[in-house]
This record gives structure tokens, sequence and C-alpha cells, in this order.
């Protein structure tokens, strides 16, 4: 028995010897820097400790974290910046690993930050304690937060580790405010379209099936992270929000599902402008015929059916509907805050209907602009006569800047998108992409002129989220590129939704096109000679993140 207890003794002092021995390697890294599991232990590794921050802005602190012994339990202990008793808010998160299993079949191996398949950072977990594998390099992500008006200078914070009670890890570092600030009023227009459909969100959210209002607050919790994020639009399915009745053969519109989605997403901070849903639509994929999704009354009822735009019945129901929508829209004070889709992409032999079509929705929705994703390469013409805000696929307008420039002359706008498309040398968010080529999206929108970005993937969660970041789509035909499909995460437990490295990468760089204008009204040849530095043409920008730092540093330091 004593032999026993010695043994057991003997073992609790080695098991705590050992633990006492545990130690976390933390070192800085630029935010735009991707940290693998792999990274040894210095790699990208800071020389300075300093990150410079504008007023009204953000900045993202990234530690890699790495130990030779396993760590259970750690937890993340943050001073929060501060100087002369003034602290910055900081938000404490972990960067999740994802699997990549391709990368884009026209994409140079120069153009990703590493081959696939391999593990790539994006979700930004918020689950503390975690625990650290022994050999494996996770990154911390700490979110500074400065509040406008806030006086300039440095801040020191601390980021300690702590488990089984002690500390085991620590970094300090510095924040300087600078005196450069982003205006409160955002002018980029920023829309990640979100698929909001109920049967959609229940797959990743259970709990929806139970209790009705419950859908209601997980949009306004979408709404409130994308809000954080600086998006101020948002994809409206206005046909299928409005209820309809039949009184007298006639149909009558009721808009009360409309309100509500307006309001929840007002409370949510998201909504400057009501993004009105397509008009028209297809049969199945891109190259099926054109469709009209149209109420007519059967039977005595409302029904929905797919009509064929030269069914009279189509224009009958668009008129009906548009005339009620705008009579609601007037009443609630909308009409400047609202815009329209006709449809998505309208290519080849659609156009002759697209342009009928834009004329009658122009008709009943009198100064509202239309807005849809266009091919700069078709009918000129037409599509200018039919909508007012371009919205064309990043690397296909290189060679008409001139007919863009034009469209902008007479009045129009014009934004970029992305989807699948563009690879190759040409930014873009893949999340097997340099987070530089996120970051530089909107010195590109400042670069050209080029007042919006709109991408179709927020949240088209597949059913595996966090396994599957490269959904099929068209009928099984198109792999999509990492992280095309959505750039948030589900989190059911919460009934809330987790942000990436990507968004964190967007809003700095939209933070950076606010600064840019402001800068031009200010000194105009700095802002234009800053702006050329980091984008000398269409898809030739900036690689190197030190050189790209100093570019920032000059724009924060121009005020």
């Amino acid at each position: 028995m004593a032999h026993k207890l010695f043994a057991s003794a003997a073992l609790l002092l080695v098991l705590v010897s050992c633990a006492s021995r545990v130690h976390v390697e933390v070192w800085p890294v630029d935010s735009l820097e991707k940290i693998f599991p792999d990274d040894a232990v210095g790699t990208h590794a800071l020389g300075e400790e300093l990150w410079r921050v504008p007023r009204n802005g953000h900045v993202n602190i990234q530690l890699a974290l790495r130990s030779s012994r396993p760590v259970s339990g750690l937890r993340v202990m943050v001073s929060e910046p501060r100087s002369d008793g003034v602290r910055l808010p900081v938000r404490v998160r972990r960067a999740g690993y994802v699997p990549v299993g391709s990368n884009p079949a026209n994409m140079p191996p120069e153009e990703v930050v590493r081959a696939a398949p391999a593990w790539f950072p994006d979700p930004l977990l918020e689950d503390f304690p975690f625990d650290l594998a022994a050999g494996e390099t996770h990154a911390l992500w700490l979110t500074v937060e400065c509040p406008a008006g806030v006086r300039a200078g440095d801040y020191q914070g601390e980021a300690q580790l702590l488990a089984g009670g002690r500390r085991v890890g620590a970094q300090a570092f510095t924040v300087r405010v600078t005196s450069a600030e982003v205006p409160r009023e955002q002018t980029l227009a920023v829309t990640n379209w979100l698929n909001l459909d109920e049967h959609h969100l229940q797959i990743h959210y259970p709990a929806l099936g139970k209790d009705p209002d419950q859908y209601w607050r997980l949009l306004e919790n979408i709404g409130r992270v994308m809000a954080g994020y600086r998006q101020n639009m948002l994809l409206t399915p206005v046909s299928t929000l409005a209820d309809a009745t039949v009184r007298g053969g006639v149909i009558h519109y009721h808009f009360e599902r409309l309100d509500r989605w307006v309001a929840v997403f007002e409370k949510a901070g998201l909504l400057g402008t009501i993004e009105g849903g397509h008009l028209l639509g297809r049969a199945s994929g891109y190259q099926t015929e054109l469709v009209v999704p149209s109420r007519v009354v059967e039977g005595g009822g409302v029904v929905w059916k797919s009509l064929a735009p030269d069914d009279p019945r189509a224009a009958a129901y668009l008129r009906g509907f548009l005339s009620a929508l705008y009579a609601h829209l007037r009443e609630k004070g909308w009409t400047g805050r609202y815009i329209q889709h006709i449809h998505d992409e309208p290519h080849g032999a659609e156009l002759a209907a697209y342009s009928r079509y834009s004329r009658l929705i122009r008709s009943e929705l009198p100064g509202i602009p239309t807005i849809d994703a266009i091919d700069i390469n078709e009918n000129l013409a037409a599509l200018d006569e039919a909508t007012d805000i371009w919205v064309m696929i990043l690397g296909s307008f290189d060679h008409r800047m001139d007919a863009v420039e034009a469209h902008l002359k007479r009045g129009g706008k014009a934004w970029f998108y992305t989807c699948v498309a563009p690879q190759g040398r040409y930014l873009n968010r893949f999340i097997d992409q340099p987070l530089l080529k996120t970051r530089l999206l909107h010195w590109l929108n400042y670069r050209h002129g080029l007042a919006g970005y709109l991408h179709w993937g927020g949240n088209y969660w597949g059913p595996r989220p966090f396994e599957n970041v490269q959904l099929v789509i068209n009928d099984n035909t198109t792999l999509l590129p990492a992280g095309d499909n959505a750039v948030i995460y589900p989190v059911p437990a919460t009934g809330g939704v987790l942000g990436s490295v990507r968004l964190e990468a967007m809003r700095e760089g939209i933070e950076d096109y606010e600064l840019l204008r402001a800068l031009s009204k200010k000194n105009p040849r700095a802002s234009r000679e800053l702006a050329q530095a980091a984008i000398p043409h269409m898809n030739d920008y900036v690689r190197d993140v030190k050189v790209f730092r100093e570019l920032q540093r000059r724009l924060l330091e121009a005020f």
C-alpha cells in the first residue's frame, strides 16, 4: 500500500512538473499574412509590434501560438490598449481551419498562398477556453475598434495566455491611433447576397421549426454581424415578402412582412439601401429560357406561375404588383432608399425582353434606379437604357473603361462584382488567396471610380459549412473556388453567425476606401498617387504586405 501511495505521489509530482514547464510561444504576425498549422515558431514574425488604426476604424492584431506540449483549457486574457485612462475595446477570437481540396484550375501557383489540398484559416471562432495541440500553430485575432474622436497617440495593451491557473505565454502590443478618421457616413455600397430563405436556414438552425419568431431573431443576428462589417445594403425579395388576396377577381397586395423585414434589419443597423430582388428569372440554369415569376388568379385564388415573357399575364402581373409596391414605398418614405433588380446577368436573346420589361418597370417605379449584374460586352445601348447601376464582373471591363466613363457621365453608376471569377492575377477573396487581395478590392473601387461591390455568396452553405467550402453548382458542373459561396459561418447553438478573416480584411479595405475619398477632398493629388501606387492597373497591384503597410501609413498620416 505504501508503495502504491509513493508511486501515485511520484506520478502527481511528474504531472505538476510537466504542467509547470508548459510554455506557449507567442509572436506577432501581420493580419494580412495567413498562419498555417505547420508554421514554425517565428514564421512571418513582425519586427515592430506597432499597429496603426484610424479613428472610427478597426485594426486586427494577429498573434501566432505554438507549443511543443499539448495545452488544455487555454484561456486568453487581454488588457485593453490604454493611454491616460482611455481604453480601446478589443474583441478576442481565434482563426479556425477549413479544408481546401483544390485551387482554381485557372489560378497560377503564385496567386495562391499555398497549394491545395491543405488546411486554411478562415472562420473566426469564439469558443474559449480551447485546447492547443502539440506542434500545431494557431492564430489569435484581437480586433481593436477605435471610437471616433479618440485622442491620437500610442495605446499599450497585452495578451496573456492562461492554462491550469498559471500564465503560459504573453505578448505586449501597441496600437497607434492616428489623426485620420473614417467618415461617419459610408459612401461605398456593399452587398453580400444572403440566402435568408427559412428552409435553407432551418437546415443549419433546427430550432427555427419550434418557434416562428426565432426566424426573425436569427435574421436580426445575421444582420447585426454583416452591418458590423460595413455591409449597408440587403437583397430583399419584395415579390415573395408581399402577400396577396383576391377581391372581385383583382389581386390586392399587402406588405406587412416586407415592413417587418425592413424593421428587423434597420434595428440590426444593416439597412441603408433596400435592394429589391430580381423580377425576372430563368426556368433552371444560366442557359435556359427566360421566365417571369408571376401571381395569377386561378380557381378563385392566387397562384404563382412561371410565365413566358411574351405572355400578357406576366406584364399584367408586374404592372399590378409594382404599382402597389410603389404606393407602399411612397407611404413609408422609402423611395429615396430603394433600388430595383430586373434580371441577373441578362445576355444574348434575353436582352430584347430585358429592355422591354425595364421600360415597364421604370413606368411603374418612376425615379427608382435599376441595378443589375451586366456583361459590358453585350449590347451596351440596350443595357444603358435599361440599367442605371451597372455591376460588372471584375476582369471583364478592363478594355471598356471608356464605356464605363461614358455611362457615369450620363448620370449612371458603376460597381463591380466577383462570382467564381475573376481568377488568374485579378483580385478576389477566395480562401486560398492572400488576404492582401481581399483588402485591395476596395482600393480598386476608389482607383477606378466604382461606387459599389457585390458578391453573390454571403451564406450559401452546403450541409457541412466547416467541412466543405467548395460546393458544386450549375447541375453539378461547376466546382466553386474555396469560400466563393460564403463569407460567414453558422452557429446553431447561439442562433448567430461567425465572421471570417476575409470579412475582416474587407472591412479594413472599406475603411481605406472612405479615407481615400476623404483625403481627395483635402489633397486630391496625394489620394490619387496612393491609389495608383497600390493599383497601377486593373490586374496589377501591390503584392508585398510590407509595401502595402507603407502605403497605408502614408494614408493614415496624411490627415
